[in-house]
């Protein structure tokens, strides 16, 4: 859509002036390749001179850091074939992509960077046909030095609530472990592995304009400073903080129970590597790498190799069997990284491969498959731990996938409040000045709604209702949200945000207690 122009209100103070001088924020989508264009080519001070004058950062909602670490993470291209970060990380689809966005996308802008490798020759093996078909990127985990072979196929990480999950855990036995659990397998950056680190490999893997991949030909390397300035944007988005399960109490009698069951290692046992449905291991407070048999659900992948996770670099040739039939066809030790559970619900679909599961209970279900998690090193020390082997119901996957829906759809709101507030502020601060902020961020808002929807109606029986008295509230809260985007003065604006903000709050406070995220301020940006 399109925005009005800034009005020229007199505030009374020198933010006046800088308001109505200041650089404009990163475009919506659909802006004009020039004003990317020109913004990837700022310095890393330039952008920061740029968000000491963005509203956000006057009105103490984000600092001046992570303002320009989300610039440089939406808009810089790094001298390369035209790709951002957010290009795999979209705001709009809980940063990341999938088939459906993939699609979207595809029809509306065939031409966008992300298909690239469709259109100039000398990147035709940037990606594979899997992009599209299955929402999964070519990488090269294992090292560049055999590109027509030593590949695998994964799917794209979300960027939400790393300042909570990437802390490695040594007792996980894999070998000198890096800074930080990047990536699916938990070594995903290059250097030290640390998560600054990332932005170094994802450029060289995803951002080069020939395959030579050589810095300052095919693409230019960070500078210090951005990657200073890109990390802090990442660890503010999403939640900072771990809930407490056992002080959470859920409204929905299921839902509370599908808690229960999460936490009782005689039924799904899931708190031990998934402590208060996060990614820390219950014994050390840190993300831990396991082998939990998910590379023998893998996608097919007839061109390269099969995906044998953590530590496969500087191997010549293939050192693990990941499919089970009899001769190595991958490399690495078969462990990954837990991944979080609050975010994973919207997340869908499941694993590193993108082969297991469309909705939360089916990605459950793999935990009991005999073929799978069961046999796998990871399920047996959970035998070995309480006796028994894993065997939880079909009715505890249908009560913990509530639960988890609901704690999902508590983050979606807790989102959407925090925009809608921001956006509250500004209104109420600057009136018609940069009013393009306050509605990308109602925009936004809404988005987050339109997931905690989704969230709270997709469950695998139609017929079964999850808060629709919420529902009923989320629904005015979007129609407030429209109304306020297309208000004609300020002042009304002002009231339909403030409507949305009560709306989205009675939604949530039907779902329970002690469900209190804190958040970043990344979530402000776009």
């Amino acid at each position: 859509m399109s925005f009005p122009k800034p009005g020229f209100l007199i505030l009374g103070s020198a933010i006046a002036i800088a308001l109505m001088t200041s650089c404009a924020p990163p475009e919506p989508e659909g802006g004009s390749e020039s004003a990317s264009a020109a913004s990837s080519a700022l310095t890393a001070q330039e952008r920061l001179a740029a968000c000491n004058q963005d509203p956000r950062v006057i009105a103490g909602l984000v600092s001046a850091e992570v303002c320009a670490g989300a610039d440089i993470f939406f808009r810089e291209t790094f001298d390369g074939n035209g790709r951002k970060c957010g290009s795999c990380h979209p705001v709009e689809n809980n940063y990341t992509i999938d088939v459906p966005f993939i699609t979207a996308l595809g029809e509306d802008n065939p031409l966008d960077p992300l298909f690239v490798a469709e259109h100039d020759p000398d990147l035709a093996e940037l990606e594979t046909d899997e992009l599209r078909t299955l929402g999964v990127i070519r990488e090269n985990v294992d090292g560049f030095e055999d590109l027509d072979n030593k590949f695998t196929v994964r799917a794209v990480s979300h960027i939400f609530s790393m300042a909570a999950t990437i802390d490695p855990d040594p007792a996980d036995g894999t070998a000198v472990p890096p800074v930080h659990r990047t990536g699916w397998s938990g070594d995903g950056a290059p250097g030290d592995g640390s998560l600054r680190s990332f932005l170094t490999g994802a450029i060289t893997q995803h951002f080069p304009k020939d395959l030579s991949r050589q810095p300052g030909v095919s693409f230019r390397l960070p500078t210090e400073e951005e990657l200073d300035l890109t990390l802090a944007f990442q660890m503010s988005v999403g939640r900072t903080n771990e809930l407490d399960l056992q002080q959470v109490n859920l409204f929905d009698p299921l839902a509370n129970d599908g808690r229960q069951a999460f936490l009782d290692p005689q039924r799904g046992r899931c708190n031990v590597c998934h402590e208060n449905a996060g990614a820390r291991h219950q014994d050390s407070g840190l993300n831990r790498n396991l082998d939990t048999g998910t590379r023998g659900a893998t996608v097919s992948n007839t061109l390269g190799v099969f995906d044998g996770g953590f530590g496969g670099k500087g191997l010549a040739q293939p050192n693990i069997d990941v499919l089970g039939i009899g001769f190595p066809n991958g490399y690495g030790d078969g462990t990954f990284n837990t991944p979080s559970l609050i975010e994973s619900v919207d997340t869908a679909p499941f694993f590193h491969h993108n082969a297991f599961g469309l909705d939360i209970e089916g990605a459950m279900s793999f935990y009991t498959f005999p073929a799978f998690f069961p046999v796998s090193p990871a399920g047996q020390e959970l035998e070995a731990r309480f006796g028994t082997p894993i065997a939880f119901t079909g009715d505890d996957i249908t009560k913990m996938g509530r639960f988890l829906r609901v704690l999902n759809a508590a983050f979606n709101l807790d989102i959407a409040k925090q925009r809608l507030l921001a956006s509250q502020t500004l209104v109420n601060q600057f009136h018609d000045t940069r009013a393009d902020v306050q509605l990308r961020l109602m925009e936004l808002a809404e988005v987050e709604i339109d997931d905690a929807l989704e969230v709270l109606t997709t469950l695998p029986d139609p017929t079964v209702q999850l808060h629709p008295i919420s529902q009923g509230h989320l629904q005015l809260a979007k129609g407030e949200i429209a109304a306020g985007l297309t208000a004609s003065t300020w002042s009304q604006r002002q009231n339909r945000i403030s409507n949305a903000i009560s709306r989205v709050a009675s939604a949530r406070d039907q779902f329970g207690a002690n469900i209190n995220f804190q958040l970043g301020q990344g979530t402000l940006m776009y």
